[in-house]
């Protein structure tokens, strides 16, 4: 259900606030709402803010080089948040060192660059005998160094004014152009009109080759001190923890420090405003009187033109599945909550998509395991505890329809394979009910069944929310008329639907008939009042005919439903040939052969499989969660609410024990 919240208005003495807002933190119980008025950030924010970048930057630095946590390792440390903020000083401390490590190589990179790309532009030069400084213009000669094309050789020597010394007979030519100083403008314009390329030797002493051999030796003294600082980096990786600690100490200090900005000040007391939930306002006013006595606190119910938060509260088996109905959308505040009714439909769904006990048990105990010790908490705990309700639907879904890693009774795959569906066979209850690959259209039958139940559903959901709300024309005439429509069209046409398929079902006409007169009394319900909020009769009945065409979006929303059968056969005919293909590395008459065989037939059925199992988990996943949020929540379900955030621990590394 949506939880009812509080407007909530504190005033209380300037000087108790910061023990207020450490109390109302600890709580978590309430949203701060910035007022006009609210201080700037003052100076101690902004000192924290910069630490945490830092801190930041120094944990991605040595991120690599630390130890990586296991995949069921637990997902946060707990500490309380005394033990949090004695980390403060060390990694403050040992961020200096990190980031004056990262600047060392910075520096030896952008050296070592600079290096290779001056021994890069000498290569050409290396012919040149005298040293690179002696090429200067005198009083009486002017000296041009650059590059030319070697199309323009000869039209150098042509002209007499030049002395050239042409140092290489590449396609790029180094050369040294020489001549008198009263020549010099001749010279400038005359290079105008051939390819040429100015060239300025680095200031570097010796000849190019000499330059050359000495960057060399520059740039593996650079690689050396680059590799000892990248160790010393290295070494730092161990300190990660520190740094992560530190890191949501700030981070929670940078939270509160927020929040006072976000209230309003006089010359001696100060004004919150925020939301609380209805549930904990008792709880948020005794944490401010744990603190102090002198306070004002009032809450009132949000009026119109406010926005508060949607928060939902749910027991403790339906809780994960918030997070799937927070995937889509948060409720807007004051409709319906749609988790309880999503739930029970999206674990039948997800293990019909899946529908293989083996993949059951993988993924029940996987989640299983993963939840045990991994610890997570938000999203990943929500998600890792709808896979496990998953896991256990999908294990009796293939006890229904027969396959067990893509093993069924009528298996064909050979060898072990073939002898665990004999088995099944004999005992003759495996499938216990329909066997897809045998009966097909009986298990597209089934899969439009629950379709129907489940949008048929949607609807009397929002039928009982609009009675609720003291709104019967629209329970009735937009949701009820649906129903009958639905269910009378269906049953109705039962015998027909199902003689064309070629597995008719027989219905009386004492059934079909009032069904099919309940659709029609729907359809008039839909024509005669879904426009009953206009005057004009005309404009009354084409809004009823055009809402009558949702029929056709309703038998879409049905159709949609083929993707249970699809998924689910999918699954039992990929394990079926991952099956097949393991089983033809097995047979050998060669007993090393055979010997070598079993074991690549085991390591590929457990590779496959849990590629299988992977992939289908995650497609029975999203389909299912699509399901819910078009065919199911569309007939109810109102999106749109803004999440309730209180000022609290907001942490990433750590769990803080109160």
């Amino acid at each position: 259900m949506i939880v009812a919240m509080k407007r909530l208005s504190l005033v209380a003495l300037k000087s108790d606030r910061d023990d207020i807002l450490n109390a109302l933190q600890k709580a978590g119980t309430v949203e701060i709402i910035k007022l006009a008025d609210g201080d700037v950030q003052n100076g101690e924010a902004d000192a924290i803010n910069a630490r945490m970048q830092r801190l930041a930057e120094s944990i991605s630095a040595v991120k690599p080089y630390a130890k990586k946590a296991g995949f069921l390792s637990p997902q946060k440390r707990e500490m309380t948040l005394s033990g949090m903020r004695e980390y403060v000083p060390k990694a403050v401390e040992t961020t200096d060192e990190i980031e004056e490590l990262m600047h060392r190589e910075a520096r030896l990179l952008a050296e070592r660059e600079k290096a290779v790309s001056t021994r890069a532009s000498l290569e050409p030069w290396t012919a040149l005998t005298v040293p690179m400084d002696s090429v200067k213009n005198t009083r009486r000669v002017h000296y041009f160094i650059g590059l030319c094309a070697s199309k323009d050789v000869q039209r150098i020597r042509e002209q007499e004014y030049l002395e050239a010394e042409f140092l290489s007979e590449s396609a790029t030519v180094p050369t040294i152009l020489a001549c008198r100083e009263e020549d010099t403008r001749a010279v400038q314009t005359f290079l105008k009109t051939i390819d040429w390329q100015d060239y300025v030797f680095p200031k570097l002493s010796g000849t190019p080759r000499e330059a050359i051999e000495s960057l060399d030796r520059r740039i593996i003294e650079i690689d050396e001190a680059y590799t000892e600082a990248q160790q010393q980096l290295e070494s730092h990786g161990e300190t990660i923890e520190t740094l992560q600690n530190a890191l949501d100490a700030e981070t929670i200090d940078a939270d509160r420090m927020s929040a006072q900005s976000d209230l309003s000040y006089t010359a001696h007391a100060f004004m919150l405003e925020g939301w609380v939930r209805e549930d904990e306002v008792e709880q948020t006013e005794e944490t401010i009187k744990g603190v102090t006595d002198a306070y004002s606190f009032e809450t009132r119910d949000p009026i119109e033109g406010e926005e508060p938060p949607s928060v939902v509260k749910n027991n403790k088996f339906v809780k994960p599945f918030e997070e799937v109905q927070t995937l889509y959308s948060r409720p807007a505040y004051g409709t319906i909550d749609g988790t309880p009714y999503m739930t029970p439909f999206y674990i039948l769904l997800f293990g019909l998509m899946l529908s293989d006990t083996g993949y059951g048990i993988l993924l029940m105990l996987g989640s299983w395991l993963y939840i045990k010790k991994k610890k997570p908490t938000g999203m990943s705990a929500g998600i890792s505890r709808v896979l496990f309700w998953g896991g256990l639907s999908t294990i009796v879904w293939g006890v229904l329809t027969g396959s067990f890693f893509g093993i069924t009774r009528t298996d064909a795959s050979g060898g072990v394979f073939t002898i665990i569906g004999q088995f099944f066979d004999r005992i003759g209850i495996f499938p216990a009910w329909i066997d897809p690959m045998q009966n097909s259209m009986a298990m597209l039958g089934l899969c439009f069944g629950l379709g129907i139940l489940h949008i048929v559903a949607g609807y009397i959901v929002g039928a009982v929310d609009r009675f609720s709300k003291g709104d019967w024309k629209g329970a009735i005439f937009d949701k009820i008329s649906w129903v009958l429509i639905t269910l009378g069209l269906v049953i109705g046409f039962l015998p027909a639907i199902t003689g064309m398929a070629g597995s008719p079902i027989e219905l009386p006409k004492t059934v079909t008939m009032p069904a099919l007169i309940a659709a029609a009394v729907g359809a008039a319900m839909v024509v005669l009042f879904k426009g009953r909020e206009k005057k004009n009769p005309f404009k009354r009945l084409t809004s009823g005919l055009g809402g009558l065409y949702d029929i056709t979006g309703v038998l879409s929303d049905i159709l949609s439903y083929a993707r249970l059968f699809a998924l689910g056969i999918a699954t039992g005919v990929i394990g079926q040939v991952f099956n097949m293909l393991s089983n033809m590395l097995t047979g050998s008459s060669n007993i090393f052969l055979a010997i070598l065989g079993a074991i690549l037939c085991i390591v590929l059925v457990i590779a496959l499989h849990t590629f299988n199992v992977a992939i289908n988990a995650l497609g029975a996943f999203v389909h299912c969660a699509r399901l819910q949020y078009v065919e199911f929540y569309g007939k109810f379900y109102e999106s749109g609410g803004k999440e309730f955030r209180p000022l609290s621990y907001n942490t990433k590394h750590v769990q803080v024990t109160k």
